[in-house]
């Protein structure tokens, strides 16, 4: 008998990656504040408020999940630094309303924005001090996980990419899209991560789901650059110019939120686990390139 499981913010790019990974597998039910209307998998769909503690409620014990994958955050940084209370509200007190109400598989995802970018990339084991708003309500949630009574997994993750025509916060939609127009942008080059391909970390879900895996651990891609050579080599793979890309810092965007510059995390202990290896980001551009084309 296939397992049931419930995922929030199922309309973001990660949503449509974990969708698109699971579908035909599980019994699943897609969960956002808001519908996908370009989701064309026949997957049974519900509208969620994750800070709406009888919704919450009412779907667990409908649904009755076996799993939670709970994508759902208020991921804009620089909002999250201005409007705090919902910050905590979407990040932090929705993962204990979940959790409080639910003993199944528990899979959260979470940031390397846990930490300050002082010493990046970062293991598993490393001390965490967020800088911003986004950061301190994402490990509160993680801390909370930890300190509960279910099995959970924190998958930690960093600048998650995919291209989805839906989908509006895509750093790689934004750079083709931008490029295509011959438009010139400003790309920071102090910021360092290795960016994840929404696809592979959806791979690892399931892996995290068949296994029943529980504990912390960081997932990423294989390459560590910053924003600008990320940028170039986007234009490189999708034959764009890449002369219309200018570095920037970023001191000089003046952000409401503080950011970590040498961030990113460190993969040796999911990649020996599971016996897996992270993919490199050509190879992982390569292929969206392919299925755009197609």
């Amino acid at each position: 008998m296939s397992k049931s499981i419930l995922v929030t913010g199922a309309s973001g790019q990660l949503g449509n990656s974990v969708l698109n990974q699971l579908y035909g597998k599980y019994e699943l039910l897609a969960t956002d504040i808001n519908k996908n209307k370009s989701d064309i998998l026949n997957i049974p769909f519900s509208i969620l408020d994750i800070t709406n503690f009888k919704k919450i409620k009412s779907i667990l014990t409908d649904f009755n999940p076996d799993v939670i994958i709970n994508l759902a955050a208020f991921t804009d940084v620089d909002a999250c630094e201005l409007n705090p209370d919902k910050a905590y509200l979407l990040n932090t007190k929705s993962v204990e309303m979940l959790s409080n109400n639910f003993d199944g598989q528990f899979i959260q995802i979470s940031t390397d924005y846990v930490f300050d970018g002082n010493n990046g990339p970062y293991s598993e084991d490393d001390n965490t001090n967020p800088l911003s708003i986004y950061g301190k309500t994402k490990l509160e949630a993680e801390n909370i996980l930890q300190e509960s009574r279910i099995n959970w997994c924190i998958l930690r993750t960093n600048v998650l990419f995919d291209y989805y025509i839906s989908t509006e916060a895509s750093f790689i939609k934004w750079v083709v899209d931008s490029l295509k127009s011959n438009k010139l942008i400003n790309v920071v080059d102090d910021q360092w991560n290795n960016p994840t391909w929404t696809q592979n970390l959806a791979e690892i879900i399931e892996l995290v789901i068949n296994k029943n895996v529980d504990g912390l651990y960081n997932y990423g891609g294989e390459d560590y650059l910053n924003r600008f050579e990320f940028a170039q080599i986007i234009a490189d793979i999708f034959n764009l110019d890449k002369t219309l890309i200018s570095p920037i810092s970023t001191k000089s965007l003046n952000q409401a939120a503080p950011r970590p510059l040498k961030g990113g995390l460190k993969t040796e202990k999911i990649e020996q686990e599971f016996d897996i290896q992270c993919i490199d980001l050509k190879t992982s551009l390569g292929m969206i390139k392919s299925r755009l084309i197609e």
